[in-house]
């Protein structure tokens, strides 16, 4: 339906006339090598924001942590890739929680294992 053929009342009237006369808004063309230039300054300050937000908070969660005798570890798992967070015991060195398990791990490294043995072939 355009807006000729509409069947509308004399109050909207004013704002179809004007919606008729209204002039395209064309968005500026942007050079390319200007938009890179832009957004990499722009990226590097939101990185450097996020990696304050990341250390303030290490900070909050080891003091958390030295309140209760415990450290946190993180890790990566060699076998399959996966980053691993301990919470130990400071004392004893007993690991009190391990985020993913190791029987997840374990599975996960047996499922890499597998699917190298799935998908290579042998003519």
């Amino acid at each position: 339906m355009s807006i000729e053929t509409a069947n509308t009342s004399p109050a909207l009237q004013p704002l179809i006339n004007a919606a008729k006369t209204a002039v395209p808004v064309q968005a500026p063309n942007l050079d390319p090598v200007q938009a890179e230039r832009v957004l990499p300054a722009e990226k590097a300050r939101s990185n450097q924001s996020v990696d304050k937000e990341l250390a303030r908070a290490i900070e909050q969660v080891q003091v958390m942590m030295d309140l209760r005798s415990r450290s946190v570890e993180f890790t990566t798992d060699e076998s399959s890739g996966t980053r691993v967070v301990k919470v130990v015991d400071s004392a004893s060195g007993d690991v009190i929680r391990q985020m993913p398990a190791e029987e997840l791990l374990s599975f996960m490294r047996n499922l890499t294992r597998m699917l190298g043995t799935f998908i290579d072939k042998t003519t």
